[in-house]
């Protein structure tokens, strides 16, 4: 695992000490830090790295770290981009068994066990029960009682995502055209772009819940979220292989993204375990699925 991550000079000790990121046997972990308002001169372990740049937003930040990542040459199978301020806890979905380890210990060994595109967990201000909502409402699962642990979403805060090797370079770099405006325009890129290439594969994972308190001031502009969001999916769109490009999928999402995040069949589709990770593929399954069924 590589955790990345932006913080004004040093890294919080909270931060470090809740998510067992100091010491390396432990979060099996490097850490890469994006310093923007000065240079961190503190004694740090020898699996962290600082860099500087005081010139990034919060997208083009994560888009540093990304490529220093890569340069790294590194064979790491999650890259977890997290913001500075978070802590972990477990919720009621927790087992026994979980609880025996650290909160990020259990998201880990989760995304080994089930290998998703990209993983993400309940948030404080976005809470898994919106998502069983959605599960019932939509698909008539009922997921309050079922030992299940993950369900795939399509709309996720970024405040700490987990992005497969195979995954990443498919996502990143972001698009940050409209950080000007609006930061969170830019997580309307980083779902869609999920949603299209790898639906389905996102996948929230119920028993740890993220919180973060701190809020700092930042452009948050909120006039013309649904043009800026029609653009990144226009955009993506264009990498769709050409055989699919008029899919109803697409149609449906770019006429009305936040429609789509509420009423889409993505929260139907079943959770299988280490799924070949292909951008586009959901298509094709989706093609032969109708082709057993004799479906138009």
């Amino acid at each position: 695992f590589v955790y990345l991550t932006q913080t004004e000079r040093c890294l919080r000790t909270k931060l470090t000490r809740n998510l067992d990121l100091g010491n390396r046997s432990k979060c099996r972990c490097d850490v890469v830090v994006l310093s923007y308002k000065a240079e961190c001169r503190e004694y740090r372990p020898a699996h962290f790295t600082y860099l500087f740049d005081n010139t990034t937003t919060w997208g083009s930040g994560r888009n540093r770290l990304f490529f220093h990542a890569l340069e790294r040459n590194t064979n790491y199978l999650y890259y977890i981009f997290l913001d500075d301020d978070i802590s972990l806890k477990f919720n009621e979905k927790a087992t026994p068994a979980m609880r025996q380890l650290s909160p990020i210990q259990a998201f880990q060994n989760w995304l080994l066990d089930y290998e998703p595109a990209v993983g993400v967990m309940d948030y404080s201000n976005n809470p898994a029960k919106s998502l069983i909502q959605l599960n019932w409402k939509i698909c008539n699962k009922n997921l309050i009682n079922h030992t299940w642990v993950a369900s795939p979403i399509i709309f996720f805060d970024p405040v700490i995502n987990a992005f497969h090797a195979k995954a990443v370079v498919h996502i990143f770099p972001l698009d940050t055209r409209f950080e000007q405006v609006n930061w969170w325009f830019t997580d309307k890129y980083l779902c869609s772009v999920v949603e299209i290439k790898f639906r389905g594969q996102a996948l929230l994972f119920f028993p740890v819940t993220v919180y973060n308190p701190l809020h700092r001031p930042y452009p948050r502009y909120l006039a013309g979220t649904n043009k800026a969001w029609r653009e990144f999916i226009k955009d993506v769109k264009r990498d769709v292989p050409e055989r699919f490009a008029n899919h109803s999928l697409l149609r449906k999402f770019k006429k009305d993204p936040q429609l789509y995040t509420r009423k889409s069949q993505t929260y139907c589709m079943n959770v299988t375990r280490h799924q070949e990770i292909v951008p586009f593929a959901h298509f094709a399954r989706e093609e032969d699925k109708k082709k057993v069924f004799n479906i138009d």
